[in-house]
């Protein structure tokens, strides 16, 4: 079964290290939930930035950039990566929905005091549990604590949707940043989006940008962009294959949209050496 449990508070090993401070993109390829228990941190994950403290629950999905820019010297979380597919914990159609849409937008949750020990105990109980032999009742009851994270993650983005009545809004704004991280390098209309979604253009930008802060366009410039700055760091692949993966009709168009973004040419900023592509 491959799960681990782990902190960054009491010195175990792990085999996956996203702690340090170095500037650096972090990608794993499974699920990770991260329960923050103490102190505050500045973490990025792709486009979005949050400042997650005591009582954040944070899910990041599969081969995800993110990284934790900012940390007090008390920042304690625990921490479960799940290498298999969600879908697999969570059997019911409409759970694994909200879980996709909760890795999709990146939303933080918050918990209750209560709640809090209540994780901690069960990511403390997991943690003694994968260290015993392997058998076929403890990986089921592994199983079923996992799940138990996933059923209480849904169930607090019910309350918060139900608590501002915009669940059928935030459900296609969700969706959208969703098939637009799958898509945006083949395709940056609005229009194809709104397609997929069965609403109009002008509707599909009322809702990003009520939701998101951003209009569909800006997300979907904003992929291209840090998926650009990630393919510069790989100094074998030219600066044309760069543009024509990235869907730019020539070299020139893609010149002139990175430097109106960041202010340098793709070779300038290549020459920087950034271990950063934010």
């Amino acid at each position: 079964m491959d799960i681990s449990i782990y902190d960054n508070y009491s010195g175990v090993e792990r085999d996956f290290d996203f702690f340090s401070l170095d500037g650096k993109y972090r990608i794993c390829n499974s699920t990770l939930v991260i329960s923050c228990m103490r102190g505050e941190a500045l973490v990025k994950i792709r486009l979005f930035k949050y400042i997650v403290k005591r009582g954040n629950v944070l899910i990041i999905g599969p081969n995800t950039p993110f990284y934790i820019k900012e940390q007090s010297e008390d920042f304690h979380i625990d921490v479960i990566r799940i290498g298999e597919e969600v879908s697999l914990f969570a059997e019911d159609s409409g759970v694994k929905r909200h879980m996709e849409l909760l890795m999709g937008e990146r939303r933080l949750t918050k918990l209750s005091e209560r709640k809090l020990r209540m994780f901690h105990m069960m990511h403390s109980y997991i943690k003694v549990l994968i260290k015993e032999e392997q058998s076929h009742y403890r990986d089921l009851i592994i199983q079923e604590y996992i799940k138990i994270f996933c059923y209480e993650a849904c169930y607090l983005i019910d309350k918060t949707l139900e608590s501002v009545n915009h669940k059928k809004d935030w459900q296609i704004a969700g969706r959208f940043l969703k098939y637009a991280e799958e898509y945006f390098k083949n395709n940056r209309k609005v229009e194809f989006y709104a397609d997929m979604l069965g609403v109009s253009p002008k509707h599909l930008a009322f809702l990003v940008k009520k939701n998101t802060g951003k209009y569909p366009s800006e997300w979907l410039e904003e992929y291209a962009l840090l998926e650009a700055k990630k393919m510069l760091r790989n100094k074998d692949e030219s600066i044309q294959t760069i543009s024509f993966d990235l869907n730019f009709a020539t070299p020139s168009h893609f010149s002139k949209f990175f430097r109106s973004k960041t202010g340098m040419t793709p070779k300038e900023f290549r020459k920087t050496n950034w271990e950063s592509y934010e």
